[in-house]
């Protein structure tokens, strides 16, 4: 039996205020740094099989942008942010104002702006999860991967694989002005343990 088994319509709706407040603040950070209105969205928060992540995306063999940030202390895990290929080649461009066609390729630079997301996006969700729980955590530098979504996935949840085969999802949509919507999906990557202990501090 998985320890997610035991999250109910009480604890998602939880996860996902959490979600709201975290993504706005992202959004702030973000418009602040794009110098265009941002807005981020938390369309729905879900409990997931891993295996069935890389069918979020409609080609689960094309190259996707995985940003990762590793947490510990009260807390261990990770948060994992994924972009479909196009969505991530539309913000590189936003950001540093030319396309790159071949993502596999980019250089120090694009990378940067990619961790700089991550920074902000995933950093402002775990500040909101640590208010709300009132647990202590450190995070790690971002880390960028470039691969078929199914190698990223593996990548991230080999840690708890063994013990774990579920993970939350908390979809994201990026509203960027002049922009078409950017869809990405946000995972919190927990270890057994830490989702037990989550859940204590949140009173449930």
């Amino acid at each position: 039996m998985s320890i997610y088994d035991e999250l109910g319509n009480v604890h998602i709706d939880m996860l996902k205020e959490i979600g709201n407040i975290g993504t706005g603040n992202a959004a702030t950070a973000l418009s602040m740094m794009t110098s265009k209105k941002v807005e981020i969205t938390v369309p729905s928060v879900s409990i997931v099989d891993v295996s069935q992540i890389p069918f979020f995306f409609r080609d689960p063999e094309k190259v996707t942008i995985g940003i990762q940030l590793p947490f510990h202390e009260e807390l261990n895990g990770k948060l994992l942010l994924l972009f479909d290929s196009d969505p991530g080649r539309r913000i590189l461009e936003l950001l540093i104002g030319f396309r790159n066609d071949d993502l596999t390729c980019m250089d120090e630079m694009q990378k940067s702006v990619f961790s700089e997301i991550g920074n902000i996006v995933c950093g402002s969700y775990l500040v909101s999860l640590t208010q709300f729980s009132d647990l202590f955590v450190n995070s790690d530098v971002p880390q960028i991967t470039v691969d078929m979504v199914s190698a990223i996935v593996a990548e991230s949840c080999l840690t708890y694989a063994e013990e774990e085969d579920k993970t939350i999802l908390i979809e994201t949509n990026f509203e960027i002005e002049d922009q078409s919507q950017v869809e990405a999906y946000l995972f919190l990557i927990l270890e057994p343990k830490s989702v037990e202990k989550l859940l204590h501090s949140l009173g449930m």
